[in-house]
């Protein structure tokens, strides 16, 4: 029988609305950047392991450690979940949020911003590994491989696949196709290594999946929102036309592409070829070649219509524009909406222009009350869409029927009313716009039941210590005070644990505390580093830090890596003032070394140690160890 060493699981990511990754700050004109490495945007492996953990949260509970640990079992244990980075060949673009008040539908003040996104459509290569180093006993490991399995053949698969900021607003709705899962025993993982990574054995005909420990609710709501004529009577004249805006950013405002849509012309203009760009004052949101209708733009509206229903009511409805978001746990729409705090059950995906549509750029002027001409030169145009079709889709989401009854509820008094044709969306409401015809179909229920039942394999007894117990901590002397000196500088060789102890003993002299360091990842090393100790590490020891300590009684030695080469820090204690000294007050701070069993560092062991703090003002300098204790 073979037994598995390794599971793969590939995959293709398909965004079904834009992406937003929030990464570093750089220099972009965003609000919110999307993460680039190397100028290459990167789904960050992290980020997709976490979503993939929150949706195994939802089925399976207890989730094993193998997947996710946390500190309440005391030692983390590594995760047997490995996810890779993932990059695409697209550029990010910028989309524009704003924040509307709910009684005066204006834009509301210091809510006017912007994300860079990847636009719907783009795909990403998926790469997933379970891992059984990294599971107890098969039985864990199992369970590990298929509870991501489940999480990707039924719910990513089937678009319940939620990445990135701002789901809840039409963002990071995704899903997977093509996806495979291999496995790999001792001879064919060796041949995969071998070859680079390239030559796979035969895909698994069938996803290893196990059935859910947890029961969720899933609700799906599509709804067809649509403009043109409006016919109260299919088989009368049209009362009038429907048309709708959302405007772009900024940037793109002066600009229309026209997409693939019709494009209405004056009549001695019906044989010209319409322009692939159109010039404007007020551009429609397009996303690739057809208007965009943003799940935010949809949600805005239906909390406005809520929070006014509230407030008829007699009930206190706070506006989130008002107080940063934060509207409090008693609030009514922001149970239902969501708060600083709590999620939002209810996701809006973005919509993206179905069917034919039709636009026209409308000229537009201000009227002379006086004279009834156009007033000054108040004379622009803008951009309407005149037809079309935009299929939204809403999720409601909970543990429990009765967490999602009431919110299934909610959105369905509030389709209501737009069937009727009271909830306007999108922008320019009082000028004619927005007010389309909503047709819901029938709800979807995708509730997941509880199957079974699954216990955790007992973990092992960790070994007691030896010898006499240590007391919990070390005595804690008085407060004091102290004159401290800090001299920095530049570390002129490579980092490795032997030159930063070189150059720490001529700095500190033969007494030393303890050492620490993290160390430089490499993938050479066959055995977990030392990283703690008492004794000055040996003279030939070449392990490249990241960062290190050397601690004496009244004294630290620190260096670290950085972009520009290693750079150190001394930080010494003197009874009288010296040159450049500042005046201190010393705290001593008990601590305790818990011996984690790392998978990139050496077990330091249990122990307890002391720190000695030197504070300035409100800030902490630094602090050196003063003593070690096993």
């Amino acid at each position: 029988m073979m037994t598995t060493k390794l599971t793969l699981f590939t995959a293709i990511l398909v965004q079904d609305s834009a992406l937003s990754v929030s990464g570093l700050d750089r220099e972009t004109s965003s609000d919110q950047p999307f993460a680039l490495v190397d100028g290459v945007p990167t789904l960050i492996g992290r980020g997709l392991k976490g979503a993939a953990v929150a949706m195994a949260k939802r089925f399976f509970e207890p989730l094993p450690r193998a997947v996710s640990d946390d500190i309440k079992h005391s030692a983390l244990r590594r995760s047997a979940w490995e996810f890779a980075d993932a990059v695409t060949t697209s550029a990010p673009r910028v989309r524009a949020g704003v924040g509307i008040r709910h009684k005066t539908g204006a834009r509301a003040s210091g809510v006017l911003y912007d994300r860079e996104v990847i636009p719907a459509g783009t795909t990403w290569q998926l790469s997933f590994r379970v891992d059984r180093s990294f599971a107890l006993d098969d039985t864990e490991f199992n369970e590990a491989e298929g509870i991501l399995g489940y999480v990707l053949a039924e719910h990513w698969a089937k678009g319940r696949c939620w990445l990135g900021g701002g789901a809840a607003r039409g963002l990071g709705w995704c899903h997977v196709d093509d996806l495979k899962v291999y496995r790999f025993d001792d001879a064919a993982y060796e041949v995969w290594v071998k070859s680079g990574r390239t030559t796979l054995p035969a895909a698994l005909g069938a996803i290893p999946a196990v059935l859910p420990t947890r029961s969720w609710c899933f609700r799906t709501l599509d709804v067809n929102i649509s403009f043109g004529e409006y016919k109260p009577e299919p088989s009368e004249a049209a009362w009038g036309l429907d048309m709708f805006a959302v405007g772009p950013h900024d940037t793109e405002r002066a600009v229309q592409p026209t997409g693939d849509g019709e494009w209405a012309k004056p009549a001695w203009a019906t044989s010209a070829q319409t322009p692939d760009t159109l010039s404007t004052d007020r551009a429609l949101l397009m996303d690739g070649a057809r208007p965009l209708l943003p799940g935010a733009s949809v949600r805005g509206p239906l909390r406005h219509a809520f929070s006014r229903m509230e407030r008829a009511a007699g009930h206190d409805v706070k506006d989130p524009h008002l107080v940063q978001g934060d509207v409090g746990t008693d609030d009514p729409a922001g149970k239902a909406f969501g708060t600083v705090s709590q999620s939002s059950r209810i996701l809006i995906r973005d919509a993206r222009a179905q069917g034919e549509w039709s636009a026209a750029k409308l000229h537009m002027h201000a009227e002379d009350e006086f004279s009834a001409g156009s007033y000054g030169s108040a004379k622009r145009d803008a951009v309407r869409m005149l037809k079309g079709t935009f299929p939204v889709r809403v999720v409601v989401e909970g543990a429990e029927p009765k967490d999602v009854g009431p919110l299934v509820t909610l959105v369905d008094r509030q389709v209501a009313l737009g069937t009727l044709g009271h909830l306007l969306i999108g922008g320019h409401k009082t000028r004619g716009a927005g007010a389309g015809h909503w047709q819901a179909k029938p709800w979807t229920v995708d509730d997941v039941t509880k199957a079974r039942d699954w216990t955790a394999p007992t973990e092992p007894e960790p070994q007691k210590p030896t010898g006499r117990t240590a007391r919990t901590f070390i005595d804690r002397p008085a407060d004091g005070g102290a004159w401290v000196k800090t001299t920095t500088g530049a570390v002129a060789e490579p980092l490795t644990l032997e030159a930063a102890a070189r150059l720490a003993k001529t700095a500190l002299g033969e007494k030393l505390v303890a050492w620490w360091c993290d160390p430089s990842i490499d993938l050479d090393l066959r055995t977990p580093p030392a990283t703690f100790g008492k004794q000055w590490p040996a003279e030939d020891d070449k392990l490249q830090v990241d960062e290190v300590s050397f601690y004496a009684e009244r004294a630290v030695w620190r260096a670290v890596r950085t972009s520009n080469g290693g750079r150190f820090v001394l930080i010494e204690e003197f009874t009288s003032q010296p040159d450049g000294g500042k005046q201190a007050r010393v705290v001593h701070t008990p601590a305790r070394l818990h011996g984690f069993q790392r998978f990139s560092a050496a077990n330091t062991g249990q122990g307890n140690v002391l720190l000695r703090e030197w504070h300035i003002g409100d800030e902490v300098l630094g602090f050196t160890l003063t003593q070690e204790r096993r």
